[in-house]
This record gives C-alpha cells, structure tokens and sequence, in this order.
C-alpha cells in the first residue's frame, strides 16, 4: 500500500513538472486564474476603494492608457518653452548668503499725522452758556444790567467782551454772544430783544494768563446766572458742576502749557 502511495506521488511530481517544463518552453505560462466563491447574504458587488472616494487598487488602474495626439503637441510646445533641464535647476545649490537690506526709515516730518503722533492743538475754544428758564427768555433792559455786573462791555463784533489791563495795555479775557444767530446784540433795539440763552467763549492766547482767564468766564457766568435768575451750563448743555470745571480747568492749563512749548521750540 505504501509503495502505491509513492508511485502515485512521483508521477503526479511528474507530470505537474512535465506542464512547467512545456510552459517554459512555450512562453505563455501563467498562474490560473482562481475565483473565490461569492460569500451568501450578499446581494450586491463590494465597491472598490476608488468608488469609496480612496485610493484606487491596483486592479482598477488601466496601465494601457494611450495619449491623445493633439495632447502630446501640447506637452512638446510648453517643454520646449523652458530653458534649460527642470532637474538640473532643481539641483542647483542655493545662494551661499542672502542680503537682506534695511528698511529705510522715514523722516519724522515725512510720517503720516496719525491720532498718536499728529501735533496737539493749543487754540481750543471753552465754552459755557447761561439759559434762560424755560419759557422765560431774557429780556433786553434786563440783560444789559446782567452784563454791566459781570464786568462785560459792548465792543468789536456787536457782542460783549471782558478786558483786563496788564502791564498798562488792555487785554480781552473772553466775549459773550447771543445764543441766536447771528449772535449780535443791537443796542438800538434792546428794549424789544429778547433771548433764550447767552454764550460765553475763551480761547487760549499766549498775551493773557489762559487760567485766569477762565476763571473770570466761570464767574461772570455766575454773577448773570444769580441776576437773571438762570442756569450756567458747559458745552454739552448739561448743567454745570464743580467737578466740570475742575476738569475744564485742567484742559486749560494743558492747553497753554501745550502753547508755550510751541512758542519755545519755534
């Protein structure tokens, strides 16, 4: 029985080597094509990677693709368009040093006035008003008396102005104006004028103390405002405080000190 069995396995080896033997020979051998059983309980194809939005197998890429013709002529036109071999510029070593020059720098006067580095303004103008009741304007006679007592006189432009003498020259403090347009008092006609409100305005000069000057506004306001019976109010029309003109004060001092610089440097 054993020899049997060996007999049959040596012509088996026989003959399995007599077919690759002929294949050789022949030149068209290949491996069988085997097909594995379709699995049960599938009832439809299984995608390929490339269906699946992956990268495709090796079976689903078509290696006998031929180029159209009209695309081979446009590959030889773009390549004959660069000079030189694409691969031996790649390769080429990069510079030995790269210069990296400095970025010139702009003369101050040469910048662009920004709201950090513009140039501060010292010709502000302060403000405040006295207001009238509502409902209750001033009345010609009766502001003229208003005026004399907070020390204004009818001057230049039809409105009032409040001097003081220093060194023997008259200098003018602040004006006061009527808060209609186009603010002017008429002297001929000031027993039918009527007004809402009058504006009182400063600004900082170098001839006159800008501080001093300020405070004579903040207390002329006040002596109209107690003969009239008003309120003194700033430049939002809000009525006004201590701590308002404790700031206001303070942007005064900034401003002339602001303005002295200016005069020193020029």
């Amino acid at each position: 029985m054993e020899n049997i069995r060996l007999i049959l396995l040596l012509i088996g080896a026989v003959i399995v080597l007599g077919i690759y033997v002929f294949s050789r020979m022949q030149g068209q051998w290949r491996w069988p094509d085997i097909r594995l059983p379709k699995l049960p309980g599938r009832s439809r194809p299984r995608k390929s990677r490339l269906q699946r939005g992956s990268l495709a197998e090796l079976d689903d890429i078509d290696t006998n693709l031929e180029f159209d013709a009209g695309l081979d002529a446009d590959i030889d036109r773009i390549g004959g368009q660069i000079s030189g071999d694409p691969l031996e510029q790649a390769d080429e070593p990069a510079p030995a040093t790269t210069v990296i020059r400095p970025r010139a720098r702009r003369r101050p006067q040469d910048r662009p006035q920004t709201q950090d580095n513009k140039a501060p303004v010292a010709d502000r103008i302060f403000t405040l008003f006295v207001m009238a009741p509502s409902g209750v304007p001033f009345r010609g006679p009766m502001l003229l008396d208003a005026l004399e007592a907070a020390k204004l006189d009818y001057g230049d432009m039809q409105i009032f102005h409040r001097h003081e003498v220093v060194d023997g020259s008259e200098r003018r403090l602040f004006s006061a104006a009527n808060i209609k347009e186009p603010g002017i008092f008429d002297l001929a006609a000031m027993e039918h004028f009527t007004t809402e409100g009058i504006v009182l305005f400063m600004q900082v000069a170098s001839d006159v103390d800008a501080v001093r000057a300020f405070d004579a506004m903040v207390e002329s306001a006040t002596i109209m405002a107690d003969d009239l019976s008003a309120t003194v109010c700033d430049a939002t029309r809000s009525v006004l405080t201590r701590q308002t003109i404790s700031h206001m004060r303070e942007e005064v001092i900034g401003c002339q000190l602001q303005q002295r610089v200016i005069k020193t440097a020029s």
